[in-house]
C-alpha cells in the first residue's frame, strides 16, 4: 500500500514534469512563429525582387541594350500572344516566326543605311515666283480634298506592310496562316521598333540593337514553345489508347506488320 507521503511526493512530481512539459511547448511554439516569420519575411523580399520590372534594373553598359529593353517590353506580349495561337501545326508557328524576323531584317536595313549616309534636302528658291491662272470661274477645284488619295495610301501602305514581311521569302514554303499572323503582329510593332531604334545613333548602338532584338524574340520565342509543349495533349485515338492498353509498344507493332 502507498503511503500517503508517496503520493503527495508523486503529485508533487507530476506537477513539475507538467510545468515542465508546458516550459517545452511554449518555448517550441514561440521558435515555430519566429522562424515563420522570418521565413515570411525572406519569402517577400524574393516575391518582391521578381516583381521588379525589366525596366528598374541596372542600365546596361550598352545604349542599345537600353533602348531595346524597353522596346522588347511593348512588342513581346503582343509576340506570344499570336505565336501561342497558332496551336494547329507547328508549320504555321515556324512559318510565324521566320516572316516577323525577316520583316524586322527589312524593316530595319534601310533606316541604317539612311542613317549613315543622309540625303542633303534639296535646294529650294523661295525667291522664285509663281504664276496662278485661275481663270474665270470662280470656283477653285481642290479635288475631294485628299479622300481618295488617302485611302490609296493606306492600301498602299497594307501592301507596304505585306511585302515587308515577305520580301526575300516568296520562294520558299511556308505555311500562309502563319504568315498572314507574322503580318498582322508587323503592323502593331513596326512603330515602335522604329521609334526606339531611330534614337539611336551610334553605329554600335544600332548593330547591337538589331542583332539582340531578333535574338532576343528567337529566345523568347523557345520559351512560347516550350510552354505549348508542355500544355497542349499528347495526340492520341481510342485505337491506339485500346492497343497501348493491352500490350507493349513492340507488339502492337509487329500486329501492324502482320497486316
Amino acid at each position: 500500500m502507498i503511503s500517503r507521503e508517496d503520493l503527495i511526493a508523486e503529485q508533487a512530481l507530476r506537477e513539475v514534469v507538467q510545468k515542465a512539459i508546458r516550459k517545452v511547448v511554449k518555448e517550441n511554439k514561440q521558435n515555430d512563429q519566429k522562424e515563420e516569420s522570418v521565413l515570411r519575411e525572406v519569402v517577400r523580399k524574393m516575391l518582391l525582387q521578381e516583381k521588379t520590372p525589366v525596366g528598374d534594373e541596372a542600365p546596361h553598359e550598352s545604349t542599345g541594350i537600353n533602348w531595346l529593353r524597353k522596346t522588347l517590353k511593348k512588342v513581346i506580349p503582343t509576340i506570344r500572344d499570336d505565336y501561342l495561337s497558332l496551336t494547329t501545326d507547328e508549320d504555321q508557328r515556324t512559318s510565324y516566326m521566320s516572316h516577323l524576323i525577316n520583316g524586322i531584317d527589312n524593316l530595319l536595313a534601310p533606316i541604317e543605311t539612311n542613317i549613315d549616309a543622309p540625303q542633303e534636302a534639296p535646294d529650294i528658291d523661295l525667291e522664285e515666283e509663281i504664276e496662278i491662272d485661275v481663270g474665270d470661274d470662280k470656283f477653285l477645284d481642290i479635288g475631294d480634298m485628299g479622300l481618295e488619295d488617302e485611302e490609296e495610301e493606306e492600301e498602299e501602305e497594307i501592301d507596304a506592310d505585306s511585302d515587308m514581311v515577305t520580301k526575300g521569302l516568296e520562294g520558299s514554303e511556308n505555311d500562309e496562316t502563319g504568315r498572314n499572323v507574322a503580318i498582322s503582329t508587323f503592323k502593331q510593332i513596326q512603330n515602335t521598333i522604329v521609334d526606339d531604334f531611330e534614337n539611336l545613333a551610334n553605329d554600335e548602338d544600332r548593330e547591337i540593337y538589331h542583332d539582340y532584338l531578333k535574338t532576343n524574340i528567337l529566345l523568347w520565342r523557345d520559351k512560347f514553345e516550350n510552354s505549348l509543349k508542355s500544355k497542349l495533349p499528347e495526340p492520341t485515338t481510342p485505337e491506339y489508347e485500346q492497343e497501348a492498353g493491352a500490350g507493349t509498344e513492340e507488339e502492337a507493332l509487329l500486329e501492324i506488320i502482320d497486316l
